[in-house]
């Protein structure tokens, strides 16, 4: 299959390494893609992603995409019509602006997929990225879907009109999908289905882990309030307290940076906590493959209004290693963790983050079944080639019912008073 995939910013910029693996896959299935950011003024800093950046095609700028759109309205007019039409029904109104300009972007890139010959376009997040994928659609009539992650169900952006207009909605945590669920009625959500991201399956690790004099507990997590760093660094305070040795590395940079490294000093744990900064992927991979970590610790925090923790694919990566993993009872955390696949905690709790990380640091067949069992975990649900092999089945499904589904009746009398 031909599919254009339609990120947010991949490959460039620090963000959506999760979506790598699962392109990594397909094209490793034999599928062509092509990779369409929505924004890419940020420099490449992924590593070894040549091959996606070789099949990449950024947005052009306003003009090109109002020109696109003139061509359209001329050669397809009912068609391009519609694609804006559907738009009337955003909230908040000031968000049209933003979803118009996604829909004309959209066009364009009916133009392109239309050339290249494209069997099916996917769209990374439920916002603007699936407005783009979602009107590229309408303009071509090629197939599409997405993939809704966390904050973007929250924003409800036409989520209902994107799930009826698209072949399917994959929602990547059931908590995400059962949030989803009352907002868009139930003729939308029956294009939902719960698909999780994936990572790619080593050989399990062979043998018990190092035993060092002081465990290293790793947190690999950007430097923001949702991610916990304050609890963690009185967790840690407590454990020095108490006369535990450990190294504290915190893998990760944001705007939290300089607030957790006064709190450090505050705290005293300069001799045990280290900052890494942004590391890169491949040697943060190759700390768990290397055995180099005890134990991988995410101490995320509900901050209301959709703000939380998805289903950790840092955590997902720990546990495909056999590493350890702790986590709090928050957002999609529990799902991935629940049935003794990790320690799950409370948030917001240091007292109860440093009885666990006391617990799994001093005993090591405590962290040798938690390995077993989170790598079992992953083998049965996470796995990136079984994932990708679903989404491309997908992809290739006959749409059931016809594509005007969504279409109210009488729109294109509707439509023409616009003109």
């Amino acid at each position: 299959m031909r599919i254009v995939y339609v990120t947010q910013r991949l490959p460039f910029g620090p963000g959506e390494t999760f979506v790598i693996p699962e392109i990594e896959a397909l094209l490793s299935r034999g599928h062509e893609l092509l990779i369409v950011p929505r924004l890419s003024a940020e420099p490449v800093v992924h590593d070894h992603v040549g091959a996606l950046v070789a099949r990449t095609r950024t947005l052009p700028g306003a003009f090109a995409a109002a020109g696109a759109v003139a061509r359209a309205l001329v050669r397809h007019p009912r068609r391009t019509a519609w694609a804006f039409w559907r738009l009337r029904r955003t909230r908040p109104h000031r968000r049209a602006f933003s979803n118009v300009v996604a829909t004309a972007q959209g066009i364009w890139l009916a133009g392109v997929a239309g050339a290249w010959g494209a069997d099916h376009i996917h769209a990374h997040w439920a916002h603007l990225t699936a407005t783009l994928a979602m009107g590229a659609s309408d303009a071509s009539g090629i197939p599409w879907s997405f993939t809704a992650h966390r904050y973007d169900v929250v924003l409800i952006n036409l989520l209902a009109e994107k799930l009826r207009s698209a072949r399917f909605g994959r929602f990547i945590a059931r908590e995400m999908l059962d949030r989803a669920r009352p907002l868009v009625g139930p003729e939308a959500i029956e294009r939902a289905i719960l698909l999780h991201m994936g990572v790619p399956l080593s050989r399990p690790p062979v043998g018990d882990m190092p035993v060092r004099t002081a465990p290293v507990v790793l947190c690999p997590a950007r430097l923001a309030p949702v991610k916990g760093h304050s609890h963690l660094l009185d967790a840690a305070a407590r454990l020095m307290t108490r006369g535990i040795a450990f190294e504290l590395w915190l893998a990760g940079d944001g705007p939290e940076g300089g607030a957790i490294r006064r709190r450090i000093d505050e705290l005293g744990l300069g001799d045990r906590v280290r900052i890494l900064g942004m590391v890169p992927h491949a040697a943060l991979l190759r700390l768990y493959s290397e055995r180099k970590v005890d134990c991988v610790v995410l101490p995320s925090l509900d901050l209301g209004g959709g703000l939380h923790e998805g289903i950790s694919v840092a955590l997902i990566e720990a546990m495909a290693h056999g590493v350890p993993t702790i986590g709090t009872r928050t957002g999609g955390l529990p799902e991935l963790l629940h049935r003794g696949a990790g320690v799950l905690i409370p948030p917001a709790d240091p007292d109860a983050l440093a009885a666990a990380l006391e617990r799994v640091l001093g005993s090591a067949a405590l962290r040798s079944d938690l390995a077993r069992a989170g790598r079992r975990r992953i083998e049965e649900e996470f796995d990136v080639a079984e994932i990708s092999a679903e989404l491309a089945r997908r992809f290739a499904e006959e749409t059931v019912e016809p594509r005007t589904r969504d279409r109210p009746r009488g729109w294109r009398q509707r439509v023409r008073t616009l003109g």
